[in-house]
């Protein structure tokens, strides 16, 4: 159980870490393309590193997603079955967002 905790707590810090860049990479992103139109838009998406590191960003936040919640149901729920149905519909978010957030992007690129 120990190791468990471990894995589950090393995994959210280093994905913590990994989403700082890739979170500074999105936002200086949207800025720039708040100001932009539709073409300006298609032409950033058009882009593989930009592509690729939102596909990161959308990845990794699902991930720390799952994982930040699913601790605080652990720590503050006490019925084990809300739990359990709380802790299912978070893996089904935190699986469902990344994915609809990607085949989004390559509608918009295809």
């Amino acid at each position: 159980m120990k190791n468990h905790a471990l894995n589950k707590w090393i995994i959210q810090r280093v994905s913590a870490v990994v989403l700082i860049p890739l979170l500074l990479f999105f936002l200086y992103s949207l800025v720039d393309l708040v100001n932009q139109d539709y073409t300006g838009a298609l032409d950033f998406f058009d882009n593989y590193f930009s592509i690729t590191v939102f596909t990161l960003f959308l990845i990794f936040a699902g991930l720390h997603l799952k994982l930040g919640l699913g601790e605080i149901i652990e720590d503050y729920i006490q019925d084990e079955r809300i739990k359990l149905i709380l802790n299912k519909i978070i893996m089904l978010y935190s699986a469902i967002l990344p994915v609809v957030g990607i085949v989004s992007l390559m509608i918009i690129i295809l």
